[in-house]
């Protein structure tokens, strides 16, 4: 499954793993893991993860790499997480000489300089690192374990969602056989600065409902800038508006810097995956979310719309 992407890295001496923007910890889990699994297996290459990481874990599971852009050029870049380039958090991969892919989201078919793998069954890209390294007979050291149990942890929202819970779990008691402390990882993802509860207390107090069965809260840029917080630190509260009787989808929506806006999305029931591919974004089909280039009440009027389409489809 992986032989085009190892034969890939066995040819260049320089490797740099990237990220998706707003790194989350299947993003952060799989470049560290697959760092530290290849630096174990090639110690006389250079192997490098680029982004900002989450660093509420860096004292547990490693920092992020500062590489120049010179590096880059003359780099492997391997892609993870993420549909395509143009949605990396670092877009001087761009520069790099060469590409691979592993990723676990709905394939875009937007994604054209190299060989990739996909499987939008699998429950992380961290799960792929770790079919990955199994598949090449490659080792997974304690911090890529550890890694790569973060990312399968978040991304199935603490094992509630998957497509093969029996693969999951085998997955999960392996990683924790090499020592892995679950407790530990959900502790420290369990985390949140002080601002956390002002972002709490404004999603609540900005919730708006539409009657076709959806619960959603939106932030202005002017209203971020009061609260001091980011559009990704507003989005981020997405679950805060899980499960509500009645409301099979929800969603968050926030003004970025540039005038644009930034959603984060979900639902109890139905594949909302295609909304966010029509604004350019992707996901999975309960998970999903965009950045777009315009906001304002017409666009999250179109954005109801489509909701409501999903909504009475699935309910017919």
């Amino acid at each position: 499954m992986f032989e085009a992407i190892i034969s890939k890295i066995e040819q260049y001496d320089s490797i740099v793993i990237f990220g998706h923007l707003n790194p989350d910890g299947d993003c952060y889990g799989s470049q560290i893991a697959l760092r530290n699994i290849l630096r174990t297996r090639y110690p006389e290459k250079q192997v490098y993860c680029v982004g900002s990481g989450l660093k509420k874990f860096f004292d547990i599971l490693g920092k992020m790499d500062v590489v120049s852009d010179e590096i880059i050029a003359r780099s492997l870049a391997i892609v993870l997480d993420s549909n395509d380039i143009n949605r990396l958090e670092d877009q001087r991969a761009w520069k790099a000489r060469d590409f691979a892919k592993i990723d676990h989201h709905i394939d875009t078919h937007t994604f054209h300089e190299g060989p990739e793998v996909i499987d939008d069954n699998a429950t992380s890209t961290c799960e792929l690192i770790y079919r990955f390294a199994k598949e090449n007979n490659l080792e997974i050291d304690l911090i890529a374990g550890s890694a790569l149990y973060l990312g399968m942890m978040t991304d199935t929202a603490r094992f509630q969602f998957a497509n093969n819970f029996v693969r999951m779990f085998e997955i999960a008691r392996d990683l924790c056989d090499l020592g892995v402390d679950p407790i530990l990882l959900n502790k420290t993802n369990n985390l949140v600065p002080e601002i956390s509860i002002t972002i709490k207390s404004f999603v609540y107090s900005h919730v708006r409902k539409d009657e076709r069965g959806i619960i959603y809260a939106v932030a202005t840029k002017k209203e971020r800038e009061e609260l001091g917080v980011t559009s990704a630190q507003i989005c981020g509260n997405t679950s805060l508006l899980s499960y509500v009787t009645g409301y099979p989808v929800w969603f968050v929506a926030s003004e970025t810097d540039n005038g644009g806006m930034q959603v984060e999305m979900r639902s109890s029931t139905f594949d909302i995956q295609k909304i966010a591919m029509h604004f350019g974004g992707g996901g999975h089909a309960f998970a999903a979310g965009f950045t777009y280039k315009k906001f304002g009440q017409e666009v999250i009027n179109e954005l109801l719309d489509l909701f409501a389409e999903v909504v009475k489809k699935g309910n017919e």
